[in-house]
């Protein structure tokens, strides 16, 4: 059974575009997913969003929470 993946943030290093995607099954679609910046072809980075639960959890255990 597929699980649905978490939303995440592509940043380019060099030109700081970004697109944020929420794909809807395991299988990446086009435009899900780039290796290099498409206006700069700078390198791109890999950001895993948190949710409202996510924040809440680490707050309530103190894991990486910035004070």
């Amino acid at each position: 059974m597929p699980i649905r993946p978490m939303p995440y943030t592509l940043e380019c290093s060099k030109c700081r575009w970004r697109k944020t995607v929420a794909p809807v099954s395991d299988e990446l679609e086009p435009g899900e997913w780039y290796s290099c910046c498409p206006r700069c072809n700078g390198q791109v980075r890999k950001k895993i969003l948190s949710g409202p639960i996510q924040r809440i959890s680490r707050s309530v255990v103190g894991v990486g929470v910035a004070r």
